[in-house]
């Protein structure tokens, strides 16, 4: 599976909802390169702001759950079968929640959004460093140019196209699985956030260029608005992860994979609606 995350789309996301005093959105990462074809949803994630307070809950895309019209699958099954309206219904009608608006991005954008932010600084450490030469490979091939491998481990700057690969690995069974890829997201999140705050001039810059990457129903003049006064906040959001351990088996269904099967739907919404609001 590709995870296909959409750093800086969190970003503005946050930006918009921090004009409201309590917003929740869906932001959707689609494994999809075909622009006609949707892939899964390798990436979901809520965005919470209420008052100063800005929230990242990342929902395992492993998350057994019940997807109206076709049955037991996994949750992120559920955006290729039916696009972000089956994906937000599928979660509220699971989880009791009340999600109603969502954020878009799919593969091709990842690398071009942060290159136009000039790269991030990221920490790779010696294991997972031909873990991530191997993705980017894959993504050079995909886009028929020649990308340039890691040199190095340790704190490094890094392109579009290398962070993309660092947060795509996921490999079971080791320490680099899909519990550890959701916090190379929040690494990957949070060293984008940080890099526009501190670079205001940039970012600003940026706005229409980065407009035009996402997938929206969000206002232009709200974006505009609330993404310049974002800037000038200091505070990275606060990330967390559902379902948690205590929640949930790892199985394997016939037809299915591994998923991490909901011990108790009522305790695991309630458990996710407190996360989130």
């Amino acid at each position: 599976m590709k995870n296909q995350i959409r750093f800086l789309m969190i970003f503005l996301l946050v930006a918009f909802a921090n004009s409201l005093y309590a917003q929740q959105i869906l932001l959707i990462g689609s494994d999809s390169r075909d622009e006609n074809k949707r892939g899964n949803a390798d990436l979901i994630m809520v965005i919470t702001v209420k008052n100063k307070e800005v929230k990242l809950t990342s929902i395992l895309r492993d998350t057994y759950v019940y997807i109206k019209g076709y049955g037991n699958q996994k949750l992120n099954a559920a955006y290729r079968l039916g696009g972000r309206k089956l994906l937000i219904s599928t979660i509220n009608a699971n989880f009791k929640t009340r999600l109603a608006s969502s954020i878009v991005t799919d593969f091709n954008n990842t690398a071009r959004v942060i290159d136009s932010f000039g790269g991030i600084t990221l920490t790779i450490d010696k294991g997972i460093h031909h873990y991530v030469n191997s993705y980017i490979g894959e993504q050079s091939y995909l886009k028929g140019v020649p990308l340039l491998p890691l040199s190095r481990t340790g704190t490094i700057k890094m392109t579009g196209d290398q962070a993309l690969a660092y947060a795509r690995v996921r490999v079971a069974g080791t320490c680099y699985d899909d519990h550890a890829r959701v916090e190379r997201q929040k690494n990957v999140t949070k060293a984008v956030i940080s890099y526009a705050v501190k670079n205001k001039s940039v970012a600003l810059k940026n706005i229409s260029d980065l407009w035009s990457m996402i997938d929206t129903d969000i206002n232009l003049k709200d974006y505009i608005k609330t993404f310049s006064s974002f800037l000038n906040k200091q505070r990275l959001p606060r990330s967390q992860v559902f379902p948690k351990g205590n929640l949930y088996t790892n199985e394997r269904i016939n037809g299915v994979g591994l998923v991490l099967k909901i011990r108790d739907f009522k305790r695991a919404s309630f458990y996710l609606n407190d996360m989130i609001k």
